[in-house]
């Protein structure tokens, strides 16, 4: 892998140039199909005790996949705009014309992997009591945050390995879901580190992000997901067609 940090993000932006519209509304879909999951679970599942707030989980569960579909598309999209090939909003429901199974199969395992990390979180929020005095309820507000930011830790490290199973499906549509999550922690052996690093070069563009009242995230996550492409690319051994900046890695 001779490619570098600064590479692999200048090659991004150079993919999205004249698709930023596209990767914008790819982005915007995605989210919209989470966001519409969590709204109908709160709608469907009221309440605070126990069995409305594990049935709308398990609700939310199964609608990630769906839309994990529709992110797998997006990685289809991003990897039409690297190799300067058609690309329309209708790319994000290529999956579901090619092996949507494929992707469900991925998709419950990483999803169970993002469940198990949450675990401590979960069972802060839902099992340990707030308590009664402020200083009780400040306490078990402070533990949920160290609790959800370990979460945060331990999914990292467990979905890492497998960050190039959507882009793994969406370019070979004989690979199953299994094989992709297989194929993905290979191709990931060694390289672990410099995808942590690329992702943390990110924080900069973030943290301006919240000053621009979160309307930067619409251009960053585009510009991380195409970055993300760029390193799977190279990975598998072909470079985007645009590769004016690889001779200054």
């Amino acid at each position: 892998m001779n490619g570098s940090i600064k590479y692999w993000k200048k090659q991004a932006k150079m993919n999205l140039s004249g698709h930023w519209g596209s990767a914008i509304a790819g982005v915007l879909a995605v989210g919209a199909v989470t966001f519409i999951g969590n709204i109908l679970s709160i709608q469907l599942f009221p309440g605070s005790t126990l069995w409305p707030m594990v049935a709308g989980q398990v609700f939310v569960f199964v609608f990630s996949l769906i839309a994990m579909v529709f992110r797998a598309g997006y990685s289809y999209m991003l990897l039409n705009m690297a190799r300067d090939r058609e690309v329309s909003l209708g790319n994000l429901l290529y999956l579901f014309h090619n092996g949507p199974d494929r992707v469900l199969v991925a998709g419950f395992i990483l999803s169970l992997l993002n469940t198990v990390a949450q675990l401590p979180f979960y069972y802060v929020s839902f099992i340990v009591k707030a308590g009664n005095t402020e200083a009780e309820q400040i306490a078990w507000i402070e533990l949920c945050l160290v609790m959800l930011l370990v979460g945060v830790v331990l999914e990292v490290i467990l979905t890492s390995p497998f960050m190039l199973t959507f882009c793994l499906l969406a370019d070979s549509p004989e690979m199953g879901g299994i094989e992709a999550l297989k194929t993905s922690a290979r191709l990931m052996r060694g390289h672990i580190l410099k995808y942590w690093l690329m992702m943390l070069s990110f924080i900069p563009l973030a943290i301006l992000s919240l000053f621009s009242m979160y309307i930067g995230l619409l251009w960053l996550f585009p510009y991380i997901y195409m970055s993300e492409t760029v390193f799977y690319m190279e990975l598998i051994g072909t470079e985007p067609q645009n590769n004016t900046f690889y001779s200054e890695a």
